[in-house]
């Protein structure tokens, strides 16, 4: 199950994403509403195979590596801001 059906499985629909990186560095995705969405880990630049889902916790949210703007990887955390 990819990112998106799990998302979607727990319940969400409308989302934003925060995304923090191992030197602290945030992001914000805004406005990502998932059922128009083919390919979420695309969109994100995420190495499907390393996502670890996190979404049961009081601040859900999944960890993985994306690609970085020098073509290397970085370690990421997703945080699931609702709407």
């Amino acid at each position: 199950m990819d990112l998106k059906e799990r998302l979607l499985t727990h319940g969400y629909d409308h989302i934003d994403i925060l995304i923090i990186d191992e030197e602290a560095n945030q992001t914000t995705i805004p406005d990502i509403t998932l059922h128009k969405i083919n390919d979420l880990e695309y969109k994100l630049y995420l190495d499907p195979e390393t996502i670890n889902y996190y979404l049961n916790e009081e601040d859900p949210y999944f960890a993985a590596e994306q690609k970085s703007e020098d073509g290397g990887m970085k370690k990421i955390k997703g945080f699931v801001l609702e709407w």
